[in-house]
């Protein structure tokens, strides 16, 4: 997998073959209970899509050992920590050359449904569903998206729409909004249970 980051003055491009975001990054006034600084975030579990897999911190400097594999979800440690004041972002592939990858059904997850954090101390931090949007790749507004005034949320990124060999990507981008609802510290690493 080909992923190419480009730091701008007030966010950061993230380009790939099969994934192309843009975050801008503002700043915001939250709830004074909303941790400033979040977790580092090691599983991502949403058990109404049968979807627990590892998450892989990415920084521009790192970008020649990334995992070429579509099960891996990614998440930019140089940007907002889940848990932490903002929106933290998670992408993962909707498909590679193989087929479907870890976020081809992310489409099916519904308003209300949770998905869940889990830490590097095992704490489990709670999400959940606000939206579920598709954006097409090119409209000027899909950067609102990431733009949270207030609170704690996670944002999932994926490919959505038709790929296009042309272009070598696909034509939207899937972006499901959660809202950090909790937190637990019961979680199982070897029954993989909460």
């Amino acid at each position: 997998m080909h992923l190419k980051f480009v730091n701008m003055k007030h966010g950061l491009i993230v380009v790939s073959c099969l994934l192309y975001l843009q975050i801008l990054y503002t700043p915001f006034v939250v709830q004074s209970e909303i941790s400033i600084t979040g977790t580092e975030p090691r599983l991502l579990k949403i058990p109404s899509l049968s979807i627990e897999a590892p998450i892989v911190g990415v920084s521009g400097d790192e970008l020649a050992q990334l995992p070429s594999d579509g099960d891996t979800i990614f998440w930019y440690k140089e940007g907002t920590n889940p848990g932490g004041r903002g929106s933290a972002v998670l992408s993962g592939h909707f498909d590679d050359y193989e087929g479907p990858a870890i976020f081809y059904s992310l489409k099916e997850l519904k308003v209300g449904e949770m998905v869940y954090i889990v830490d590097k101390h095992n704490n489990i931090l709670m999400f959940e569903v606000e939206e579920v949007k598709s954006f097409n790749k090119n409209a000027a507004k899909v950067e609102q998206v990431f733009k949270m005034n207030s609170g704690s949320y996670l944002q999932l990124v994926t490919c959505d729409g038709y790929y296009s060999r042309r272009e070598q990507t696909h034509s939207h981008r899937l972006v499901v909004r959660a809202r950090r609802v909790g937190e637990s510290h019961s979680y199982d690493p070897i029954n993989r249970q909460a």
